[in-house]
């Protein structure tokens, strides 16, 4: 190959290389599809240093799935304290069956990363219906807790993200 052509080539490569190490991080990307939750999204996802590293976007949807997982477990722990002092149905379903299932679906889509990406993205989506579940419960029993509605809240923005984030991987299918 000549000099020039040489040259031209590491030029053009460079140029790329630079472009991409200016452009946004890949969790600022799928906070911009977010809209008008894109600035939750982005003090979520930076209160984890890993995901604000990613740099590929299998390794960015494994890190907010273990969020997703991490944070869906904690607040329902919390829901269960909360059920101590106010044993309501309502409550205890949210504690138990809707939360049961929102940490279900996060462990499933990770389990499923790697395999079935549909399958991935479909319960990265469904670990929101827990929270949907829990506000329609507790809204029905009249039950007005922030701290329960602010849980809620997280957990489906973090079903949001994980949705969009598995969204970005290529279509793979088990079987």
């Amino acid at each position: 190959m000549k000099f020039s052509k040489l040259s031209s080539l590491l030029f053009t490569l460079s140029l790329i290389f630079i472009a991409q190490a200016s452009g946004h991080a890949l969790y600022e990307q799928v906070c911009a599809d977010m809209k008008e939750d894109q600035n939750c999204c982005l003090n979520l996802l930076k209160s984890e240093p890993r995901i604000t590293t990613a740099t590929k976007d299998f390794e960015l949807c494994q890190l907010v799935l273990e969020l997703g997982i991490k944070k869906s477990t904690e607040a329902q722990a919390h829901i269960k304290d909360i059920l101590k002092t106010n044993p309501s149905p309502a409550i205890k379903e949210c504690a138990t069956f809707d939360y049961d299932g929102v940490v279900a679906s996060f462990k499933s889509s990770l389990g499923e990363l790697r395999l079935d990406t549909m399958t991935s993205n479909y319960d990265a989506k469904t670990a929101g219906d827990g929270p949907t579940t829990c506000d329609t419960a507790l809204a029905n029993a009249k039950i007005h807790n922030p701290v329960l509605s602010t849980l809620n809240r997280e957990i489906m923005l973090l079903s949001k993200i994980a949705f969009l984030a598995t969204n970005r991987l290529p279509i793979k299918l088990s079987g």
